[in-house]
């Protein structure tokens, strides 16, 4: 097998060599933010390369593929730092003025306040936190399967995540509730459903992680995946998708136009990411053998 990268990882330390020349030219080579994101991007290369010549022991390509996720967790993780750093100013008056305008007036998240109750906003909390449940369940599915449906999904969903996380770079904002808290006059009350997501979300959101919303672009290409590999399980997610993508507005953590960032990034994902696959592929394989992108379902 060849020790050349795959797509995804190719394109995560393409981001972090990036990320970390726009922070040594802004925040210096001695910032502890330009240090690290550095230090994570080294090593996720030198894991790769390592793990790469461990082809013999049978499961090094599993360890690989979790490499992927740390990596996105950490870059995820790490806009709260390198944002602020970067002296990104935020867009959240030109998301609110976006929605305002075909909205009428307001963005929708303060039109749905007049039905927050405990029971309602339970029900949307729960289908808020079944994303990081979907996400984390299919990744488990795949990295414990074969190798050829490991591959195709970490490398589908993780080579997704990079364009999402370069959108909140491209549009830094931090949301309607935490922007304009004025407008809203009822709190978001609930049971321990609610408290727990209330709890995940304070102490897991990269606090500008809003344009587009990755609660959308990443579960369509869950569902888009799992609509081939898997059709039992796009069935039972797709009414559970329905509910989070309106969750995202009745949380008031996004507005309109976010969730439509996240059907666009999406659609581009999937127009561009079968030729981008084909031609790395070639190069990665030393051959002009097109892979098959998609999968067979089970």
């Amino acid at each position: 097998m060849s020790e050349r990268p795959f797509l995804h990882e190719g394109l995560l330390a393409g981001f972090g060599v990036v990320l970390s020349c726009g922070l040594l030219v802004v925040a210096g080579a001695g910032s502890a933010v330009f240090l690290q994101v550095l230090g994570a991007t080294l090593l996720f290369i030198l894991a790769v390369v390592g793990l790469a010549r461990l082809e013999r022991w049978g499961h090094a390509f599993r360890v690989r593929l979790l490499c992927a996720y740390a990596a996105t967790f950490f870059f995820y993780a790490s806009v709260k730092d390198t944002l602020p750093a970067l002296g990104l100013p935020t867009r959240d008056a030109v998301l609110f003025g976006l929605d305002a305008w075909v909205f009428g007036g307001s963005t929708p998240s303060v039109w749905l306040q007049r039905w927050s109750s405990p029971a309602v906003n339970d029900v949307f909390s729960a289908s808020y936190l079944s994303f990081h449940v979907y996400l984390h369940l299919a990744m488990a599915w795949a990295v414990v399967g074969s190798r050829e449906r490991a591959e195709a999904f970490f490398g589908q969903v993780f080579s997704a995540y990079v364009p999402g996380l370069v959108g909140y770079y491209l549009v830094p904002a931090v949301g309607p509730v935490a922007a304009y808290p004025e407008l809203f006059t009822v709190p978001v009350e609930g049971g321990w459903v609610t408290w727990l997501n209330a709890a995940v979300v304070a102490h897991g959101s990269s606090t500008y992680d809003l344009f587009p919303s990755l609660h959308v672009y990443i579960t369509l290409v869950l569902l888009a995946h799992d609509r081939l590999a898997h059709p039992w399980r796009f069935r039972g997610m797709l009414p559970v998708a329905v509910l989070l993508f309106v969750s995202t507005l009745v949380l008031r953590y996004h507005y309109a136009v976010d969730l439509l960032a996240g059907v666009v990034w999406f659609v581009a994902f999937r127009a561009l990411y079968p030729r981008l696959l084909r031609g790395w592929e070639s190069w990665r394989r030393g051959s002009t053998v097109e892979p098959a992108v998609l999968i067979p379902p089970e």
